[in-house]
């Protein structure tokens, strides 16, 4: 209270001097305010709320000070140079002063060495003497406003670097003490560092713990052995986390914590496998550490009470994880790994139970157990066994198998089975009674599946494994009942939801892996295809928001199947077309797909509804791809297309069909999905189209065979089919799809026809290889004639449809016919001929004309015949 009384005195006296120095004077009005406002006096966070109800650290300082009057009326530039960087330079100048003197006394031998270490020890301490000398006078030496350029700080921090100096010289350049002697010095002149900060500020707190950090690397010993360094480093955290909680400095007590870690994966690098117990309890004393500096009546043990995320504390626990997961380069021991287990897995469980303020530090040491059980370290290679020495040969099964075998297998099997056990019990329970219900749930999942999918993988190898699949259908059964028991719960807690949901992906999931580990080829694939409906089913019957949500998402194990072998059987595929694996490998999921899209919109539009919706589609797209192009090519593999020009028409009618059946039956609202569905895989096939079929593939340009039909071919197939089904697709769009689109699908379409009519003409004078023969003066004059043919037919239409638009087509196809028989079908014609094709063209022209006219008027004519009819009734 003395210390407290005479800080406020020096503000008053400070704030009196300042009253009229500096500053206009006040008017009447600003005086008498200012004489009749109360003092106000500053009060420490630590002592306005009791330390269990300070939920996070502070990056300030507790004691908070106003700036005087006369510093805040002060320039800031002259603030800061004048009052801080002076200070700091002084206290560096200081302590470089002391390195400087002794440098000049070593080379020039003014003193002995002794006489020199006494000398830069008398000067440390006299540091140290004056920074508390000065403290004791706050008046004096400390001014509100300059906590960060502490004058009694500052000497004490030249101090400490002082003796730090002469400590290491005496080890290091001298060799006067020894390696622990010099270890146990260094370390108490750190750690005394970090306690003066208490009384000195932030400052000499980052001294003291970079100084802390900085001491084995100081030190050159022969011995390897890691207990000291580790004991310290322990020593030196939790001092660290101590002092940072103490004055609520989350700077200083992240940076105690970082240096646990780090430390920690150094010691990983230079351990033996002798010191395995030894970095385990390493790893236990830093976690016990971070507890008890962010946890520890922060948040209080209740497992009802529900918090926000301390996102500090989640970090800070979950890194310990990172030296742990290295234990893997260990040799097995069966101690260790229960003593890792117990780190890694029942500490953070049992910690997000009575913290939900912890609840993301599952995850990460989840992951690092999953990782340490994968690479554990037991003779588990039992195809080895039952190979022989040349891989491939069986020289049948043993019975039993070597002992090893059946104790490593044991190990494996109990070790997995409790941690597996621990995990669902303590979700199971945490369900009802913890805030953290619904991580717990999610937690006990994800590690019981996957110890299970290890333990398959280490002990089965990818063989079809029914015992497995038993245990993965028990898991399920389990994850179920706990699920259906919540939901039925009369009192459902805050966030059962959930936990109901995280239960029921957890259940499906164990299905999945039945499937699996049962399972193979055609019928493996059409089971994870029959996941998503499976997930839809159960939305359908627990109605949980993260249920919708995931539906879609649990299409992925599909896909990865698929990826893993897109044709379903491999090689054993065939050349059948359409009824083969692929029909009932991508048919059957692609029904489930379009069944599971139906339920979640049934229930609603929103995003969940449209991604289902997207996923559909996608697979009807792929579904119907792959049958065709195994149609078109049995022996087609995508990296060797033989039938490359047909598969790419394919595809662009593949195209044109989906868009053209969303859009005829499923037009769905202006921005959704089935809309921007369509359009996206109608104008995909339009771009494969112009760039495969135009291009590429051309016969024209790669001479393929088309077939020697005059109809049936495959230039009515690749040109013919899409100008008709992307024509009916621009007829069908043009009330429901945004009009560029419209028009772009009628350009391809109008493309596709002129393409079709040429190459069919082409191939009728050159059959089959549409390049095998030069192009003669008849096959010009025929398609000049066809076309000619052509533009009466567009305007015949649009006449009688009343369409300008068609109109317009016949217009500009017909100008076109004219320009090409003038410069190109007449110019080699003389005499008689020459004369007939113009007269030829000119009646032609003449009799569109005529055509034309009467089409055009009879509409006008009949109505007035119809008025004259009435004028004389």
């Amino acid at each position: 209270m003395n210390r407290k009384f005479r800080r406020l005195q020096a503000e008053l006296d400070v704030m009196k001097s300042g009253i009229g120095g500096g500053r206009p004077e006040a008017g009447p009005e600003q005086r008498q305010d200012r004489a009749t406002s109360p003092a106000v006096e500053t009060v420490s966070p630590a002592e306005e709320a009791p330390a269990a109800a300070q939920p996070e650290y502070s990056e300030a300082s507790p004691e908070v000070s106003e700036i005087p009057a006369a510093t805040a009326g002060a320039p800031g530039r002259e603030t800061i140079i004048g009052g801080k960087w002076t200070v700091w330079a002084g206290g560096v100048t200081l302590a470089l002063g002391g390195v400087f003197l002794v440098k000049y006394a070593i080379e020039n031998s003014i003193l002995g060495p002794e006489v020199r270490l006494l000398l830069g020890a008398l000067f440390g301490f006299f540091l140290l003497a004056a920074g508390e000398w000065s403290r004791r006078r706050p008046g004096q030496f400390s001014f509100p406003g300059f906590e960060v350029a502490n004058i009694p700080a500052t000497l004490t921090a030249a101090g400490t670097v002082a003796l730090f100096s002469v400590t290491y010289a005496a080890h290091g350049l001298y060799g006067f003490i020894g390696p622990g002697p010099a270890f146990l010095l260094l370390g108490a002149l750190a750690l005394m560092a970090m306690l003066a900060a208490l009384l000195h500020g932030a400052a000499l707190a980052a001294l003291g713990i970079l100084g802390s950090y900085a001491v084995p690397f100081m030190i050159s010993s022969p011995s390897s052995a890691l207990l000291p360094v580790v004991l310290y480093v322990l020593a030196v955290s939790a001092a660290g986390v101590a002092i940072g909680r103490f004055r609520l400095w989350l700077w200083l007590a992240g940076s105690a914590i970082a240096g646990l870690i780090g430390y920690g994966l150094l010691f990983e690098v230079a351990a033996a496998n002798g010191d395995r117990l030894l970095l385990i309890l390493y790893a236990a004393g830093g976690i016990a550490i971070a507890y008890f500096g962010f946890v520890w009546k922060l948040h209080p043990a209740d497992p009802q009470r529900a918090e926000p995320v301390d996102y500090a504390a989640t970090v800070v626990l979950s890194l310990f994880a990172l030296p742990l997961a290295a234990h893997v380069q260990f040799s097995h021991a069966g101690g260790a790994y229960l003593a890792e287990a117990f780190l890694l897995i029942v500490l953070p469980f049992t910690a997000v139970y009575f913290h939900s303020a912890l609840r993301l530090v599952l995850f990460a040491p989840l992951l690092a157990a999953l990782w340490s059980y994968y690479r554990m370290g037991v003779p588990l290679n039992v195809s080895d066994v039952l190979t022989g020495p040349d891989y491939g040969t069986w020289p049948g099964i043993i019975t039993p198998l070597p002992a090893e075998y059946r104790e490593a297998l044991s190990a494996f099997s109990l070790y997995g089975a409790c941690a597996a056990l621990f995990m669902t019990a303590l979700a199971a329970v945490g369900s009802w009674r913890s805030a953290a219900r619904t991580y717990l749930a999610s937690g006990a999942a994800l590690g019981a599946l996957g110890l299970l999918s290890i333990a398959y993988l280490r002990v089965e190898s990818w063989q079809v494994s029914w015992s497995f699949a038993g245990l993965a259908l028990a898991i399920c059964i389990v994850f179920l009942v706990i699920a259906d028991r919540l939901k039925r719960n009369a009192g459902l807690p805050e966030g059962g939801g959930g936990c109901v949901a995280a239960w029921l992906v957890g259940a499906l999931s164990a299905l999945t892996l039945a499937a699996c580990f049962a399972l193979e080829e055609a019928a493996l694939t059409v089971a994870l295809g029959l996941l998503v409906p499976a997930f839809a089913l159960v939305y359908r019957r627990y109605p949980e928001p993260a249920l919708r949500y995931l539906t879609a998402f649990a299409a992925i194990p599909y896909v990865l199947r698929l990826i893993w072998d897109p044709f379903i059987v491999g090689e054993a595929l065939g050349t059948t077309p359409i009824f083969n694996a692929l029909l009932y490998g991508y048919g059957v999921p692609c029904l489930g797909l379009v069944f599971s899209a139906y339920l979640l919109t049934a229930r609603g539009h929103d995003y969940s509804a449209g991604r289902m919706q997207a996923v559909a589609i996608v697979s009807v797209v792929v579904t119907l791809a792959m049958l065709a192009l195994h149609w078109v090519d049995p022996h087609f593999r995508f990296d060797a297309w033989q039938a490359k020009f047909q598969a790419a028409a394919m595809l662009v009618i593949i195209g044109g069909a989906v868009s053209l059946g969303l859009t005829r039956f499923l037009p769905g609202e202006r921005g959704s999905v089935l809309e921007q569905a369509s359009i996206w895989i109608g104008a995909g096939g339009m771009v494969y189209g112009a760039l495969e079929l135009f291009i590429e593939f051309n016969p024209l340009v790669t001479g393929a065979p088309v077939g020697s039909g005059i109809v049936v071919n495959w230039v009515s197939f690749a040109y013919g089919l899409p100008f008709l089904l992307f024509g009916i697709l621009a007829r069908q769009a043009w009330r429901v799809r945004p009009k560029p689109y419209v028009l772009a699908v009628a350009l391809f379409s109008a493309a596709m026809g002129f393409a079709f009519v040429n190459l069919t003409i082409r191939n009728i004078f050159s059959p089959d290889y549409l390049i095998a023969e030069p192009v003669s003066d008849l096959e010009n004059y025929v398609y000049s004639i066809v076309w000619l043919v052509v533009g009466v037919a567009c305007l015949l239409a649009g006449l009688v449809r009343n369409s300008l638009f068609l109109r317009q087509v016949s217009g500009v196809v017909i100008g076109l016919v004219v320009l090409k028989v003038f410069l190109v079908d007449m110019s080699a014609l003389e005499g008689v001929l020459r004369a007939l094709s113009f007269i030829g063209l000119g009646l032609t022209l003449i009799g569109i004309g005529y055509l034309y006219q009467r089409m055009l008027l009879r509409p006008s004519g009949e109505a007035r015949d119809s008025e004259a009819s009435a004028a004389e009734f």
